[in-house]
C-alpha cells in the first residue's frame, strides 16, 4: 500500500520533520550570532523586527490565508482553471501593497529608526529590510499555494534551505567584516536575510511553473477571484495588521520601560536581548514539532467545509488538539528544570531560573492559541479569530506599560503580562473551535491526562540530571536526564490512555466509533 502524500498525516509529519531541523539549524543560527555580536547586538537585531512584522503583516498575511483556501477550494472542485490564475491575482496586489510600503519606508527612514523603533542604530537596516520585504512576500505567496495544493516537500525543503543559506550568509558577513560600528552591523545581518529570501523565492517560483504546468484542464474559472481574495485578506490584514502593531510597540517599550526602571541603555537592551533573543527562542523549540499540523489543517478543513464533510472535519480537530498536547508539554516540562543549563551551553548567558516555569506556561498558552487560530482560519473564522488576537495583545501591551516599569519587577513583569495574555487568546479561540465544529470539550484525554504525564517526566529529568551530574560529565547527564524523561513520559502517557498510538489516531473501526459519539 503506498503512502498518501496528500494526507494529513503525511503532511503534518514532513512539515513537522523540517521544521525541527529548522529549529535546530536555527538554534545554532543564534549561538552563534549572540556570540558574535553579545547580548546588547541581539536586543539591538530584535529591534529591526517590528518594522519587518509590520510590513509582512499589512502586505502579505491576509494574501496568503485567501491563497491557501482558495487553493485547496478550487482543488478540491477540480477548477484547475482558477488554480492557474490564482497566484498570479495574489502576486498583484501584494506588488501594490509593497509599492506603497516601499516608497514610505524609504522617504521615512529616519524616524521610524529613532521614533518608532527607538534607536538611530536601525535606520540603515531600515534601507536594506526593504528588498528582503519583497521576496520574502514572493516567496509565502507560493508557499501557501503549495500548502493550499497539498504539496508540503518543497516548501518544507524550502525552509531548511532557507535556514542554511540565511546562517551562511549572515555569520559569513560577520566574521569577514566585523568589527564594525552598530548601524553597521544589523545592516550585514540584513543583507545576510536578503542573500536567503532571493534563494528561497527563486526556488519556490519554478517549483510552483513547473506544478503549474502540469495541471490538468478543466473548471469554469472564477470571475470574482479578485473580489474573493480581498474579501478574505482585507480583513484579516487589517486585524493582523493591528495585533503587529500593537506587538511591535510591545518590543519597543520594554527596553524604554527598563530605563525608566532604573536600568542604563545598555543594560536595558542586554536584558532584552537575553529574554527575546535566547530564552524564548529556545521555549518556542516545541512549536517546531506541531506547526506543520497547523499549516497543514487550513486546507484540509477548507477542503471539509466545501465537500460538506463534518464528520471527518471534527475528527480532525480532535486529533489536532490531542497531537499538540501530546507532543508539546513534555517538551516545555522538561525545558523548566534543564532550561538554565542549555541556555548557558548554546547561547553562554544565564536566564533568571524564575522565569522558566512561567515561559514554560505562556508559551504553552502560545502554541494552542496558535493552533486554534490555524483551525479557525480553516473553518472560515479567520476575522473572529484575529480579533482575538488583538484583545490579548492589548492586553499585554497594557500589563507592559503598567509593570515592566517598575524596579522591583522589570522583566518580571513582562513574563507575566505573556502569560496573562497567551491564556487569554488560547481561551477565546478554544471555545470557538468547540462552538464551530459542536465538539464536546474533552479534558481529561486532550489536557490532563498529558500534562501530569509531561510533569513527571520534567521531575524525573531534573532528579536524573543531579543524580548523572556525580558520575558523568554535565553534557552527557543532560543527555541522560532528556532521555529518562522521555521514557518516563511515554510510559506515563500510554498507561492514561494518550499515548503515541491515541495521538496520531487509532484504526478505522475507532475512528467511527468517535464520530459517532461526537
Amino acid at each position: 500500500m503506498g503512502i498518501d502524500t496528500r494526507s494529513v498525516r503525511y503532511g503534518a509529519f514532513i512539515l513537522t520533520g523540517a521544521n525541527i531541523l529548522s529549529q535546530l539549524l536555527g538554534f545554532v543560527y543564534r549561538m552563534l550570532l549572540s556570540r558574535l555580536i553579545g547580548a546588547e547586538g541581539m536586543g539591538l537585531f530584535q529591534l529591526i523586527f517590528p518594522f519587518y512584522s509590520l510590513a509582512l503583516a499589512l502586505g502579505t498575511s491576509g494574501i496568503c490565508v485567501a491563497v491557501s483556501r482558495l487553493a485547496a477550494e478550487y482543488m478540491a472542485l477540480r477548477n484547475y482553471a482558477a488554480l492557474r490564475g490564482l497566484v498570479r491575482r495574489a502576486l498583484a496586489a501584494f506588488f501594490g501593497i509593497f509599492a506603497v510600503i516601499s516608497v514610505g519606508a524609504g522617504i521615512f527612514a529616519a524616524p521610524i529608526a529613532e521614533r518608532f523603533l527607538g534607536d538611530e542604530r536601525t535606520r540603515l537596516a531600515v534601507y536594506v529590510l526593504i528588498p528582503v520585504i519583497l521576496f520574502t512576500g514572493i516567496e509565502n505567496i507560493h508557499k501557501n499555494y503549495l500548502y493550499g495544493t497539498k504539496e508540503v516537500n518543497p516548501p518544507a525543503f524550502s525552509d531548511l534551505m532557507e535556514q542554511v543559506v540565511r546562517m551562511t550568509a549572515v555569520v559569513g558577513l560577520l566574521r569577514l567584516f566585523l568589527p564594525q560600528p552598530d548601524d553597521r552591523m544589523l545592516a550585514l545581518i540584513a543583507a545576510g536575510m536578503l542573500v536567503c529570501e532571493v534563494a528561497s523565492s527563486g526556488f519556490l517560483r519554478l517549483v510552483y511553473r513547473r506544478k503549474s504546468a502540469r495541471l490538468p484542464q478543466g473548471g469554469e474559472g472564477d470571475r470574482h477571484m479578485t473580489r474573493r481574495i480581498l474579501a478574505i485578506a482585507a480583513p484579516v490584514s487589517v486585524t493582523n495588521l493591528a495585533n503587529n502593531i500593537i506587538s511591535s510597540l510591545i518590543v519597543i517599550l520594554i527596553p524604554r520601560m527598563l530605563v525608566r526602571s532604573g536600568l542604563t541603555q545598555s543594560q536595558a537592551l542586554g536584558e532584552f536581548g537575553v529574554l527575546f533573543g535566547m530564552a524564548m527562542p529556545l521555549f518556542n523549540l516545541p512549536s517546531a514539532l506541531i506547526v506543520g499540523l497547523g499549516l497543514v489543517m487550513v486546507p484540509k478543513l477548507s477542503e471539509n467545509l466545501a465537500t460538506g464533510n463534518m464528520a471527518d472535519l471534527r475528527h480532525k480537530v480532535s486529533r489536532c488538539i490531542l497531537a499538540t498536547s501530546f507532543v508539546i508539554l513534555p517538551v516545555l516540562a522538561v525545558l523548566v528544570p534543564l532550561g538554565d543549563t542549555l541556555g548557558w551551553y548554546m547561547f553562554g548567558q544565564r536566564v533568571d531560573p524564575a522565569y522558566l516555569l512561567p515561559i514554560a506556561i505562556g508559551t504553552a498558552f502560545s502554541i494552542y492559541m496558535a493552533i486554534c487560530g490555524s483551525i479557525l482560519n480553516g473553518l472560515g473564522k479567520q476575522n473572529i479569530s484575529a480579533v482575538n488576537f488583538l484583545l490579548g495583545n492589548a492586553v499585554e501591551l497594557a500589563m507592559v506599560v503598567l509593570l515592566v516599569r517598575l524596579p522591583g519587577l522589570r522583566m518580571a513583569g513582562y513574563v507575566a503580562a505573556f502569560v496573562a495574555s497567551t491564556a487569554l487568546t488560547f481561551a477565546l479561540n478554544f471555545r470557538l473551535v468547540l462552538s464551530t465544529c459542536g465538539l464536546a470539550a474533552e479534558w481529561r484525554r486532550w489536557f490532563v491526562a498529558p500534562l501530569a504525564s509531561a510533569v513527571l517526566a520534567g521531575l524525573v529529568a531534573r532528579l536524573a540530571y543531579l543524580y548523572l551530574g556525580e558520575l558523568l560529565p554535565d553534557g552527557m547527564a543532560l543527555a541522560g536526564g532528556v532521555l529518562a524523561a522521555a521514557v518516563c513520559y511515554l510510559a506515563a502517557a500510554t498507561a492514561q490512555g494518550v499515548g503515541a498510538g491515541t495521538a496520531v489516531g487509532k484504526s478505522a473501526s475507532r475512528r467511527a466509533e468517535s464520530v459517532k459519539r461526537l
